[in-house]
C-alpha cells in the first residue's frame, strides 16, 4: 500500500528541480515593472498630448456662387465642403456631441452649419481620420459689407477667387476648441465647380 501510495504522489508532485524553474527572479520582477512603466508612459504622454487633437483641414471646396448685391446687401452664396477630421491619438478615441462650421468674408459672418450635435453625436477611433463630405453652405443673406469688404468682394469678383474663412468649433468629452481655415476659392459658373482649390490644413485658435 506504502509502495503504491509512493508512485502515486511521484506521478503528480514536481521535483525538488522542477519547482526551482518556478520560483519568480529578481530579473523578472525588473522586466515586468519596467513594461508596466512603458505602457503607462505611453498612455500618459497620448492623454497629454490631447491638446494637438483634433486635426481639422477641407480637402475639398467648390464656390458655384458668390453674389453680392451693394443696393439691397444682400449675398447669395453656394458652396460645398469636404472636411476632414484627424485623431491621431494612438489609444484615446474622441466622442464630439457638437461640431459647428461658421464661414465669414473678411470680418463679416455670412453663414452657419452644424455638423454633430448632441443627438447625433459620434465617436472617432483612435489612429483614424473621418470625412464630412459634401457639406452644402447655401442660402441668401442680408449682410452689411464695410468698404473694405466691399473693396475686397470687387477684387475678388474680378480675380474670380475669393477669400473665405471658416471657424470650426468642435466640443468633446475632455476637450473643445476651435479652428480656422483660410480657403481661397475660385469660382465656378453655371453651376460647375471650378478647378484649382488647393487642400487646406485649419491652423488651431484656442483649445481649453
Amino acid at each position: 500500500m506504502s509502495a503504491k501510495d509512493d508512485s502515486f504522489g511521484s506521478s503528480y508532485l514536481p521535483s525538488l528541480d522542477e519547482t526551482d524553474d518556478l520560483k519568480i527572479t529578481k530579473p523578472d520582477v525588473v522586466r515586468f515593472a519596467l513594461i508596466i512603466i512603458f505602457v503607462c508612459g505611453m498612455i500618459f504622454s497620448d492623454i497629454t498630448e490631447i491638446p494637438t487633437v483634433p486635426k481639422f483641414s477641407v480637402d475639398n471646396a467648390s464656390l458655384t456662387q458668390f453674389n453680392y448685391t451693394k443696393t439691397n446687401h444682400s449675398l447669395s452664396y453656394n458652396l460645398a465642403l469636404n472636411i476632414t477630421i484627424t485623431n491621431s491619438k494612438k489609444y484615446i478615441g474622441l466622442e464630439y456631441s457638437d461640431i459647428q462650421v461658421t464661414a465669414y468674408y473678411g470680418k463679416t459672418r455670412f453663414a452657419f452649419v452644424t455638423l454633430v450635435n448632441e443627438t447625433a453625436s459620434f465617436h472617432q477611433n483612435p489612429n483614424t481620420t473621418v470625412s464630412f463630405e459634401n457639406v452644402a453652405v447655401q442660402g441668401q443673406k442680408l449682410v452689411l459689407f464695410a468698404e473694405s469688404n466691399f473693396n475686397k468682394y470687387s477684387l475678388g469678383t474680378a480675380a474670380g477667387v475669393y477669400s473665405v474663412d471658416l471657424l470650426i468649433a468642435f466640443k468633446e468629452t475632455f476637450l473643445s476648441g476651435n479652428a480656422i481655415c483660410n480657403l481661397k476659392l475660385p469660382l465656378g459658373f453655371n453651376g460647375t465647380a471650378a478647378p484649382g482649390f488647393q487642400a487646406t490644413k485649419c491652423w488651431r485658435r484656442r483649445y481649453y
